[in-house]
């Protein structure tokens, strides 16, 4: 086989046989990582950094795709070489900087634009500029951790992959200031059950770049979510290992089908609202204060109108929520309506009794 070297316009030497075999596996791996951005960023911010709103997640899966390109961009200003996967372009290294260098000017401010539009935002102009701005920042950041979440992928979770296990999830949001009280309390439900919980720390690694994308989360929902993120491990039956990481939006749990299908309700039934607001959305959340005023009432020996509760049903109704975050809302209300129709009749019954 003939080996062609040509000189290159800087002086250099190239090889066209290597870049005509090197070319087209890696436009083959850009493509294939391109079909599968949304898994990848999904696994991002679930398997390893819980879940983001699902009113927003299609804004926030282009945002994710915009900022792992605006990677791939700049390093193109870099090695311009790398334009060679792009038809089209002029084979000038000088002239294919400036057309990825302008690129990487122009992609942040549009993932601001697109930041500005999500649900919780004032839609004002004046935050519209400031969030074109702070695309900037945003890009980076999850670009990055998108990135590490890549290359971290097969090193920490290999095991679980060959073991088969599965992940669920129950979508939370922690405030700042609750998540230790919030961890402690899901470790006494297992501790109940009988599912032999202990605390573990999460990687390092993995706990940085969650940090560093928690901080954007923040400005991006205007949410004070905490930053935190722990583990807790346990055996659930005849050695039934799981694995539970709680994170500032999300509780995901890992393990067999075994183990994960009975956990999951557990905790979706069990997990104490006064601690996580199950949704993201100002109005909803106004709802869940107001459920979590009523708990507190309850606790109190109190009593609450199951008419109040109706008019909460109502509220939610009407909000849009999808549907996990509606079942999450109305399973906390059946509840609520339930221990009030209880108190009441806890009280007529003593009524009658001192009578």
């Amino acid at each position: 086989m003939e080996l062609v070297i040509r000189e290159s316009p800087d002086g250099g030497f190239a090889t066209d046989q290597v870049k005509e075999i090197a070319v087209p596996v890696i436009r083959f791996i850009v493509v294939g990582l391109a079909k599968t951005l949304s898994k990848v960023f999904g696994l991002a911010t679930m398997t390893f950094f819980g879940r983001m709103p699902s009113r927003d997640a299609d804004k926030m899966a282009i945002v994710g795709l915009m900022s792992l390109t605006w990677w791939a961009v700049v390093a193109g200003v870099v090695f311009p070489d790398l334009a060679d996967l792009v038809p089209g372009l002029p084979d000038d290294d000088t002239t294919r900087r400036i057309i990825a260098a302008a690129t990487a000017l122009v992609m942040p401010p549009i993932n601001g634009a697109i930041v500005s539009r999500l649900h919780n935002r004032p839609k004002t102009v004046g935050d519209t500029l400031v969030q074109l701005l702070a695309g900037y920042v945003y890009t980076a950041v999850i670009g990055g951790v998108v990135i590490g979440v890549v290359v971290t992928v097969p090193f920490v979770k290999a095991s679980y992959i060959l073991r088969r296990f599965e992940t669920k999830h129950l979508l939370v949001m922690i405030p700042e200031g609750s998540y230790d009280d919030a961890y402690d309390h899901i470790m006494e439900l297992l501790e109940e059950y009988g599912a032999k919980p202990e605390r573990a720390e999460a990687n390092p690694l993995v706990r940085s770049m969650f940090r560093a994308l928690t901080y954007v989360v923040e400005y991006i929902f205007r949410r004070d979510v905490a930053t935190d993120m722990r583990v807790i491990r346990g055996e659930l039956g005849d050695g039934g290992w799981y694995e539970i990481t709680v994170h500032a939006t999300d509780i995901t749990i890992l393990g067999k089908d075994e183990q994960t299908s009975v956990l999951l309700p557990l905790l979706a039934d069990e997990i104490d609202e006064r601690l996580v607001y199950f949704t993201w959305d100002d109005n909803s959340q106004a709802v869940e204060d107001r459920m979590r005023q009523c708990r507190d009432t309850l606790e109190q020996d109190g009593t609450i109108e199951p008419g109040d509760v109706t008019q909460m049903v109502e509220d939610v109704r009407g909000m849009g929520l999808d549907l996990e975050e509606w079942s999450a809302l109305r399973r906390n209300l059946y509840r609520l309506e339930r221990d009030a129709y209880r108190r009441l009749l806890e009280r007529d019954s003593e009524t009658s009794n001192s009578a």
